[in-house]
């Protein structure tokens, strides 16, 4: 529809009576919340119990607009639907999910997806960081090819908390100082040529845990690209894994024109232009605005696929 057919409606809607209208937003609002509740009837067909694990399930009426299920373990015959165990359970006005992903999509801020949605501010707050649970569990992405891999660093946040014990209370508006080590939170960035990324927060990053975190996502046929960090050469050494080290001190930005980190670098400067419209991030929330940023660039840009990331349908395994 483009622009002078959607005035023309907009027009014809005004001249109607007002019950007409009524009766027109509850249909328009009743096809939005099947919307929701069609993806999930479909992109979760074979769901195990979230109770006890057991498969087929036997389906049980309809409750809410979502198919139920019954449990056909005689130990548990519990009843479920497709939001059970998810981070969206009990979630309310679903015909309002997909505005709000839309929103989240475009980047606004909580009070203006808030007031576009016609939500509370505290229900804008709850839906953001669930609607993000799930990919920002979900990060042991596997890597392969050339991989880069660097860090980049990020204030120390407590914003929304009320009582701190470990620093006294700054004034409104009051910043860190990225001088000091203690209010730096580290986070660790490995990224393919294929798009693929995983990332790792760790206040206090060291080699134990970068390697607990590289070992389960490198393909041992992968060739890592690095700064000149002794985690990652002792890392490549204890897995056999081919490495490049760039040393800017020493002016090695690229080796054989295709070794480089200027990828990854690149990433980090985009994720750190986009995290300043939110005017600091909480450190408790920082892996949920990462998996946020990590939408942007491995997901598709629309409102079902940011959906089908927030249950999880993703990553169901479908029984053969």
């Amino acid at each position: 529809m483009n622009q002078s057919d959607l005035k023309a409606l907009e027009q014809t809607l005004t001249r109607l009576p007002d019950h007409l209208k009524k009766y027109l937003a509850d249909q328009i609002l009743g096809q939005i919340s099947s919307q929701a509740n069609t993806l999930l009837d479909t992109a979760r067909p074979h769901l195990p119990c979230p109770h006890c694990g057991a498969e087929y399930p036997a389906k049980w009426g309809r409750s809410g607009g979502l198919q139920r299920y019954r449990c056909r373990n005689p130990d548990c015959r519990k009843t479920f639907n497709a939001l059970t165990g998810t981070p969206l359970a009990k979630l309310q006005h679903r015909d309002k999910w997909f505005d709000y992903l839309r929103c989240m999509r475009d980047s606004l801020t909580l009070r203006v997806s808030a007031a576009r949605v016609g939500i509370d501010l505290k229900t804008a707050f709850r839906w953001r960081h669930r609607f993000l649970k799930t990919s920002a569990q979900d990060n042991a992405n596997p890597l392969s090819g050339i991989i880069e891999v660097d860090e980049t660093f990020f204030l120390e946040s407590c914003k929304g908390k009320r009582n701190l014990t470990h620093r006294k209370p700054r004034r409104r508006g009051g910043q860190g100082d990225m001088k000091k080590k203690g209010q730096k939170i580290q986070v660790l960035i490995a990224r393919d040529r294929n798009g693929k990324i995983s990332d790792l927060v760790d206040p206090a990053l060291k080699k134990s845990t970068v390697h607990e975190f590289l070992a389960p996502i490198i393909d041992r046929d992968s060739i890592l690209c690095s700064d000149g960090h002794s985690w990652y050469k002792t890392f490549s050494a204890d897995h056999g894994i081919a490495h490049h080290r760039l040393i800017t001190l020493d002016n090695q930005r690229v080796l054989g024109k295709e070794y480089h980190i200027q990828n990854v670098n690149s990433y980090m400067s985009r994720l750190k232009g986009w995290m300043t419209r939110f005017h600091g991030v909480g450190t408790e929330y920082l892996p949920n605005y990462l998996a946020w940023r990590r939408l942007f660039e491995t997901a598709k840009p629309a409102e079902e696929a940011w959906f089908r990331k927030a249950i999880g349908a993703d990553q169901q395994q479908i029984p053969t």
